[in-house]
């Protein structure tokens, strides 16, 4: 039976400084493939993000990226997108700029990012990464001039507010869903889309079950992919409002290999 492992990346598999284990990793899906499993990663991040960090070891796995707004199986050369209907920025934008967030408010199409002008300014170490991975940042002054159909919009706010701009867009009958992926950030997407429904479509034409997943998660907006999974492990690190659910508790935490050290046990 082929099992596919699931990890989200920011607070529980890479430490702190985004960086990860690479050997250790590779030994794993050498592993894994030996036996006909599979792995995939499921974040908050963009795939190019994904690409830049992990290099070649990207196209060993299956990737779920922007929150499940986009997805991808390896191998292929096909990748779904879900984007965000523009009618609904205008309001949006009103949403996010009264809740006031501190370090901007960033959108991303398939292979751009775009921020909105007059709201935070990136550090410069971060600047020069996001220019690497991105090429140029466009800079709007509306999110509604941006050329491209959007999978993402992200508000950075203390945490206070984030969860402040989260029932305020929930509130609305727009067709967003609000999701964090902690940091006091806030992503939205379109109505219906997450982790769980792109980890659905694809274990779908990877011709498996939920049962079959083994998911590691430590925020919220890895919730629905562990509501989705046969079997779930949540960081020592996660978020509290996930613990009590019966969820079985990684080895260790992101900045000591959690994720690795259980794998490696499991399998």
């Amino acid at each position: 039976m082929t099992r596919l492992y699931v990890t989200d990346l920011d607070q529980t598999f890479l430490h702190e400084d985004k960086t990860f284990d690479a050997d250790r990793f590779t030994t794993i899906l050498d592993k894994l493939d030996a036996q006909g499993d599979q792995f995939a990663i499921a974040t908050g991040r963009e795939a190019k993000w994904v690409r830049t960090k992990f290099g070649a070891l990207a196209d060993r796995v299956h990737l779920v990226t922007n929150n499940g707004a986009a997805w991808h199986v390896r191998g292929t050369e096909t990748t779904t997108l879900r984007t965000i209907d523009p009618a609904t920025l205008t309001e949006l934008e009103q949403i996010l700029v009264d809740v006031s967030p501190k370090d901007g408010i960033i959108a991303f199409s398939a292979d751009s990012m775009y921020r909105l002008n007059g709201y935070g300014e990136l550090r410069a170490d971060l600047q020069d990464y996001m220019t690497q991975v991105y090429g140029q940042i466009h800079m709007v002054d509306h999110l509604r001039d941006i050329p491209q159909p959007l999978a993402s919009v992200t508000a950075i706010f203390d945490v206070v507010h984030s969860n402040e701009a989260i029932a305020r867009i929930q509130e609305t009958t727009l067709p967003l869903h609000p999701t964090t992926s902690g940091y006091g950030a806030v992503d939205i997407l379109a109505a219906g889309v997450n982790k769980a429904t792109s980890l659905s479509a694809m274990i779908a034409e990877l011709q498996l079950a939920p049962e079959d997943l083994t998911v590691f998660g430590d925020g919220m907006n890895d919730l629905e992919m562990m509501q989705l999974a046969g079997e779930v492990y949540i960081m020592p690190n996660s978020d509290e409002r996930l613990f009590g659910r019966g969820y079985r508790e990684a080895l260790f935490d992101n900045e000591h290999d959690g994720v690795l050290a259980t794998l490696e046990t499991i399998i």
